[in-house]
């Protein structure tokens, strides 16, 4: 096993590295803000409306995300127009991202003591305020744990772009060992590169946990 190759290589797997980073930092912003919408959304919008989003909700986290991604990257063609890879990536892994965000973001809203949301409506607050400046505001801390473990599977998810033709880690790993003949070694130095990626914030994640259990704001994991 030799990684001498690697050294004509440096520019490309930095050039990955950062399309990786980008497409993770779009989607995890992405995935945060249709989320927080569709939880505002199906606490205020009634039953009817959150039946229809939760079904929606349950297709997105029912399906593979890599058949997603191909979905939204083909649907263009029926118009005559083409997405950019990135973009397709970008919109298919927000839209996933969000589905499961706004469960992670309902649950944290749920978790909190009914009494709140029932003093803010006797004390003339309306439903709006009271979850817009009241409980969301209590709800994220409780849920960051859980959204930044979820990160860290979106990061590794990004992978999959690479059916699209998007150079990332994945797609300039494959082109790299069909050109020289080493997968071993190259797909070994794309697997330390995400986990020097995705191990701070596994760290992250657990630190944040384990401190909001000794505060007592957290007894159990959220079920999303």
């Amino acid at each position: 096993m030799s990684f001498t190759f690697l050294s004509a290589y440096p520019q490309v797997m930095w050039q990955a590295t950062l399309v990786t980073l980008e497409l993770s930092v779009v989607t995890s912003l992405g995935g945060l803000v249709l989320g927080l919408l569709v939880a505002v959304v199906r606490t205020l919008g009634g039953r009817v409306v959150s039946a229809v989003l939760g079904l929606m909700i349950d297709f997105i986290r029912g399906t593979p995300v890599l058949v997603q991604l191909l979905i939204w990257y083909l649907a263009p063609t029926l118009i005559g127009a083409n997405w950019l890879p990135f973009t397709a990536a970008g919109v298919a892994l927000s839209v996933n991202a969000g589905a499961f965000m706004s469960e992670i973001i309902r649950a944290g809203i749920r978790s909190l003591p009914i009494g709140q949301h029932e003093a803010a409506l006797a004390v003339g607050l309306s439903r709006s305020y009271s979850l817009l400046a009241i409980e969301i505001p209590q709800a994220m801390p409780l849920v960051l744990p859980a959204m930044v473990s979820f990160v860290i599977g979106l990061i590794k998810d990004t992978s999959i772009a690479y059916v699209v033709g998007l150079h990332e880690l994945l797609r300039s790993a494959q082109l790299v060992a069909d050109y020289e003949r080493r997968p071993l070694e190259i797909y070994l130095v794309i697997g330390v590169i995400y986990f020097a990626i995705c191990f701070p914030l596994s760290r992250i994640a657990a630190i944040l946990e384990n401190r909001m259990r000794r505060a007592g704001n957290i007894q159990v994991r959220l079920s999303i």
